[in-house]
């Protein structure tokens, strides 16, 4: 509930200051920097589709060397990166924020207006998507299942990995805003709801061991055997 309602203060902070911070990032000085150009790209392939690909992978490698706990790692931060991002599509849809590179409706104002909202015509119009950011949604809801699944297991790891992962997803929010496709409430929320997701996600899986999609997915594995790939499945059913 506080970590909600931080969230809320800190999207409302930001919204005043959307207009300035997008300038700044949009300045030549700082688009023509090639490194930063370089390091953005990298950092928004990385929240999508990156995110589904290592979370899957691990979830993955975890079945295939027979490692419950990475699988149950990378199970349920798959589950949260979906999750998170049906929600922000749905609210990308309903919102119909313009984002920054979509002209201005008003032919009086010089500039990208941060207030253009039309609601339900996310649904049709990729301009007017931009609340939340999906690529921040996704990289929080990975970074946060993971760190709560380590605190579950690995406490004192997690101190060292969260931060890690929570700077990742930071600077891939921060290149949605460099390439102009976000404003900085965008960033904010959709770690918002990246984050919620992701811990409400873990804390409610680890609180029912017995539920539905643990008992699908995590009984089957992967093992070498004489003849190459043996897949081994035992399901639970309750």
């Amino acid at each position: 509930m506080y970590l909600a309602g931080a969230f809320v203060l800190g999207i409302a902070a930001t919204a005043a200051l959307d207009a300035d911070w997008g300038g700044r990032l949009q300045a030549s000085r700082v688009q023509q920097r090639g490194v930063v150009r370089s390091f953005s790209k990298g950092a928004s392939i990385l929240g999508n589709p990156g995110a589904v690909i290592v979370t899957s992978a691990l979830y993955a490698g975890g079945r295939l060397l027979n490692q419950r706990g990475l699988a149950d790692a990378g199970l349920h931060a798959t589950e949260a990166v979906v999750l998170s991002g049906i929600i922000t599509s749905a609210m990308k849809g309903v919102v119909g924020r313009a984002r920054p590179n979509t002209p201005n409706s008003d032919p009086s104002e010089i500039g990208p207006d941060p207030d253009q909202f039309r609601v339900g015509r996310g649904f049709s119009s990729e301009g007017y998507s931009s609340f939340p950011s999906g690529h921040t949604t996704v990289a929080f809801a990975a970074a946060s299942a993971f760190t709560r699944e380590l605190s579950e297991t690995h406490k004192r790891a997690a101190w060292i990995v969260g931060p890690i992962l929570y700077s990742g997803a930071t600077a891939i929010g921060l290149s949605r805003m460099y390439d102009n496709k976000h404003w900085a409430s965008d960033v904010v929320a959709g770690a918002a709801v990246g984050t919620l997701v992701g811990r409400t996600l873990v804390a409610h899986q680890h609180a029912h061991r017995g539920n539905r999609m643990d008992r699908l997915l995590l009984p089957n594995a992967v093992e070498p055997s004489a003849t190459g790939l043996t897949l081994r499945w035992s399901l639970s059913v309750r």
